[in-house]
């Protein structure tokens, strides 16, 4: 029925059996049983070396350390990186998935989504960390970044812990998708059901944080996601996607039968319309790809009329029902027309790619368009 192998169907069966829902608020290191000492965590897999890093990245990296109190200066915490004092690490690793350029270090608070029906298992996110200009995963390194760090370290994170009610994902995505929503590119009708994740009485600087931090539920949907496909790993021969994602330099992913080696190829820079014509966007970049390896994003573009303006960027594909040839089969809970979940690399397809912001190569300017990072072939 799937055109898929009976080893990637088993992948795709565990994928649909996953009921995800956002259990818990905590610190990094109060979620993971055990980080290794002075160690930050990027999007996608790792780089060659410290002195790999593309100038985002590096921005956020030099951020962190110092939001971690391991440097007070940004030339001090440029040195430790250099030395080898600070160590960097693929998020995905352990289960952690992170947005762009965002760099997450253990006192940071992230959100878990577990399982419904098999509790132990858990992917995280950090908090979104606000609106532009001076959110952190667009590279940029801005202090009214670490600011708004700080607060959600300090305070609005611990507010929201102790606010959270357990909510269900798949209704969120479901909602967010009939209402023009790809779940990643555009979030803004998931975004609604944000509220609801906590009671009554979050302090007004909590509440204010939720206003501003418009894409907060992306984060949720980013743990969800990865949630979700990785549930499918562990099944020899199966070709179905269980990680993704890019680190500006290299897009790496893994598959079912090896759930535990990154594939690693060239990244791609997206696709689309800029907002600054004359900036140059990065290579694919962040964790955020695993939406799209769950069925949503780039192949959901055609239920998101507000991202019509990539048709003439990317290929007409992307806006028919051809888009999910890659996808495995149809999800329960989410009946749109032609809509499948689990990518796998098998099948054929006649387009395949991640829905990205457009991250400022230079580091200095912010997000500078948006478009489709096409996926790396080889």
């Amino acid at each position: 029925m799937t055109g898929s192998s009976p080893a990637t169907q088993q992948s795709y069966e565990r994928l649909l059996a996953v009921e995800p829902v956002l259990t818990r608020i905590a610190p990094l290191r109060d979620l993971v049983s055990y980080l290794a000492p002075k160690t930050l965590f990027h999007a996608g897999p790792a780089f060659a070396s410290a002195k790999a890093l593309p100038a985002p990245v590096l921005n956020s990296v030099v951020a962190a350390i110092q939001h971690e109190g391991w440097a007070e200066t940004a030339k001090e915490a440029r040195a430790a990186l250099a030395s080898g004092e600070v160590a960097l690490a693929p998020a995905q690793d352990i289960g952690l998935v992170t947005p762009l350029a965002f760099v997450v270090g253990p006192s940071m608070y992230c959100l878990a989504v577990g399982d419904a029906n098999k509790p132990s298992a858990l992917r995280f996110a950090p908090l979104n960390d606000g609106p532009l200009p001076d959110c952190l995963r667009f590279g940029t390194g801005r202090p009214g970044g670490l600011a708004l760090l700080r607060a959600l370290t300090d305070s609005i994170g611990a507010d929201l812990a102790a606010n959270l009610v357990p909510t269900p994902v798949l209704p969120v995505l479901a909602a967010g998708l009939a209402g023009g929503d790809d779940l990643h590119g555009r979030v803004s009708a998931a975004q609604e059901a944000v509220r609801g994740f906590f009671g009554a009485h979050l302090a007004p600087e909590s509440e204010e944080y939720l206003v501003k931090a418009n894409q907060f539920v992306l984060n949720v949907i980013m743990a969800a996601a990865a949630l979700m496909i990785g549930a499918g790993g562990g099944v020899p021969g199966s070709t179905m996607v269980v990680a993704s994602g890019g680190n500006g330099v290299d897009h790496g992913y893994k598959l079912a039968a090896e759930p535990e080696r990154w594939i690693v190829r060239p990244a791609k820079r997206p696709v689309g319309p800029k907002m600054q014509e004359n900036a140059a966007a990065l290579p694919g970049i962040g964790d955020s790809a695993v939406i799209d390896a769950a069925g949503f994003g780039a192949a959901c573009l055609r239920f998101a009329p507000d991202l019509a303006g990539l048709k003439g960027h990317v290929e007409d594909a992307y806006f028919t029902e051809a888009a999910h040839d890659p996808f495995i089969g149809p999800h329960p809970a989410l009946k749109f027309p032609g809509l499948k979940v689990g990518l796998d690399l098998a099948r054929p397809r006649a387009c395949l790619g991640v829905m990205l912001g457009m991250v400022g190569a230079g580091g200095t300017e912010g997000l500078v368009g948006r478009g489709v990072a096409p996926w790396p072939e080889g």
